[in-house]
C-alpha cells in the first residue's frame, strides 16, 4: 500500500504558543502533504525519458526526505503518535533505508499492535529486503480481517516477483518460483473466501 492522504488540520492561533500536541499535528499534516507531492514526482520518474530520469528521481528523493523530516518532528513532539511513526517508516522505505523503516514500523506497532497500515507497509519493506517468510506472515496477519490491505500487499508481492525475475538480487530462481507459487495459491483462497471479508475502513484521527 503506497497511498498517503489527509488534509490540513487548520491554522493554529497565533495568539499563544502551540502545545507539543498541536505542533505534532501540524508537522504530521505538513508531512502528509509532502508525501502527496512526492508521489506525484514518483509518477514523473516512471514517465520520464532516460535523459530526464535522474533529475526527476533526485527531485522525488528530496521530497520524500522533506516529508520524513516533518514526521520526525511530529514524533519528537508526541512520541505516542503511531500514525507519524508509520509514515517515518513509509518515507524511509521510499528512500531505500529499510532498517530505519522497520524500526519505525515496529515502534508504530508497539503503540498500536493491530495497526493494519503499518503491518502492510512493513510487509512491503520485508519484501524488498528479500525476507519472504516475514512478508508472508504480514500477509496472513492482514488476511484475517483486513482483506483490502492484504490485497495491496499481494499486489506488491506480484511486483516483487516480476522485478526479481529480471534481477534476482541474490534470490535464487527456485525461491522466486516457490514464492510465486505461494502467491498463486493464496490468490485462489482469497477469491474463494471473498464473501467472508470483514474489512473496516480506516481513517487516521489526525487526518480530515
Amino acid at each position: 500500500m503506497d497511498g498517503g492522504g489527509g488534509g490540513g488540520m487548520g491554522s493554529m492561533s497565533s495568539g499563544r504558543a502551540q502545545t507539543p500536541e498541536e505542533m505534532a499535528k501540524a508537522a504530521y499534516n505538513d508531512g502528509v502533504r509532502a508525501v502527496k507531492q512526492a508521489k506525484k514526482y514518483e509518477e514523473d520518474v516512471a514517465a520520464a525519458n532516460d535523459d530526464k530520469k535522474d533529475k526527476a528521481t533526485e527531485r522525488m528523493r528530496k521530497q520524500y526526505e522533506k516529508a520524513r523530516g516533518y514526521f520526525a518532528t511530529a514524533v519528537s513532539k508526541q512520541e505516542s503518535m503511531h500514525e507519524a511513526w508509520n509514515y517515518v517508516g513509509y518515507t524511509s522505505r521510499k528512500l531505500g533505508d529499510y532498517e530505519k523503516a522497520l524500526a519505525a514500523y515496529d515502534q508504530a506497532l508497539r503503540l498500536k499492535p493491530d495497526y493494519a497500515e503499518a503491518i502492510e507497509y512493513r510487509g512491503e519493506a520485508y519484501l524488498w529486503m528479500n525476507r519472504l517468510e516475514d512478508a508472508k506472515k504480514a500477509y496472513m496477519d492482514l488476511f484475517k480481517d483486513q482483506r483490502q490491505m492484504a490485497g495491496e500487499l499481494m499486489t506488491a508481492m506480484e511486483q516483487w516477483v516480476k522485478a526479481r525475475r529480471t534481477d534476482g538480487a541474490g534470490v535464487s530462481a527456485a525461491d522466486i518460483d516457490n514464492f510465486a507459487k505461494w502467491i498463486g495459491e493464496r490468490g485462489t483462497i482469497a477469491q474463494q473466501t471473498a464473501s467472508l471479508a470483514t474489512d473496516v475502513p480506516h481513517k487516521s484521527i489526525w487526518e480530515d
